[in-house]
């Protein structure tokens, strides 16, 4: 297995971008019952999954991340503290098909197949590139983001327009400050220096107040994807269990939505396949990961 770090000694451009870090407040009190739908109408029902999948497999009851795959009805995940990505049959009950081993250890929450090449991210900003896994042994390319543990990185997706990695901070979940989205592009294997999308977590309360039994965290996000057909972005957050919708030009808050927390009581993957169906991961109660996919319902 090829390993390759990216230092300035090899010519390449390191960006020296300094993030700035949220400061913590205390959570507002005094909000409303919760508003399950704010914003344009959601096209999926996230009450009534059309498939449940339970992923029986002790390697991925803590699912961290999952992404389609270059086969239809295939998905890719990961799972925390090892480099391994499983291959899931969504139509034999999420049996795991293939293994890829690219690391023994590290913190990793995200994984995306882009062509034949796959990504995958650790909470850290790290991202390895991971080629020639058909052929036996993978070859690995690691490459450093300016990027920090204290972002906390969770989410990763494919944006197909911009031909671009999409990055999201988790942050702190006690905080206020605004939760970023960075690009990273795949030609030039280089962050951009300004985030693409940052999500203000107390608009996300305006739209959408604490319910009277929830926890007043912050929305933080855990999972990104970017829609097939509508070219939304998506984001979910398991700390207060909210899904939010971007406009994929202006990143405005197009919706925002409560999650089940009985359906997905831990939702940290999310991915769409080629028809525009939604599938949310979630590490599950009694230990079992579980897939869940939700139907696109197209506009008339």
């Amino acid at each position: 297995m090829q390993k390759l770090l990216l230092q300035p000694s090899f010519g390449l451009v390191i960006f020296t971008v300094i993030l700035g870090f949220c400061n913590a407040q205390k959570p507002q009190s005094g909000y409303s019952s919760a508003t399950s739908v704010a914003g344009d109408s959601l096209p999926y029902d996230l009450q009534n999954p059309s498939l449940t999948i339970n992923l029986v497999s002790e390697s991925l009851k803590e699912i961290s991340g999952l992404g389609p795959s270059d086969t239809p009805g295939y998905y890719i995940a990961i799972a925390d503290e090892r480099g391994e990505v499983f291959f899931i049959d969504g139509e034999r009950g999420g049996a795991i098909s293939r293994q890829i081993l690219f690391r023994e250890k590290g913190d990793f929450e995200g994984v995306e197949m882009v062509g034949k090449t796959i990504w995958a991210l650790k909470s850290d900003g790290d991202l390895f590139e991971i080629t020639d896994w058909k052929k036996g042994a993978p070859v690995v390319a690691e490459y450093k983001t300016p990027l920090k543990k204290s972002d906390d990185l969770e989410g990763l997706a494919y944006d197909p327009w911009r031909k671009c990695l999409l990055l999201a901070c988790k942050q702190n979940p006690d905080s206020t400050g605004k939760r970023h989205v960075w690009a990273f592009d795949i030609k030039s294997k280089t962050l951009q220096s300004n985030p693409v999308y940052s999500v203000d977590p107390e608009e996300v309360n305006r739209l959408v107040p604490y319910g009277e039994s929830e926890k007043h965290d912050f929305f933080s996000p855990s999972a990104i994807a970017v829609h097939p057909k509508t070219q939304d972005v998506y984001l979910i957050s398991t700390a207060l269990k909210r899904l939010v919708v971007l406009d994929y030009k202006s990143g405005a808050i197009k919706h925002v939505q409560t999650l089940n927390k009985k359906l997905l009581p831990q939702p940290e993957g999310l991915a769409f396949d080629a028809d525009g169906n939604l599938i949310i991961s979630s590490e599950g109660k009694k230990g079992e990961g579980l897939l869940l996919k939700f139907d696109f319902k197209r506009k008339k």
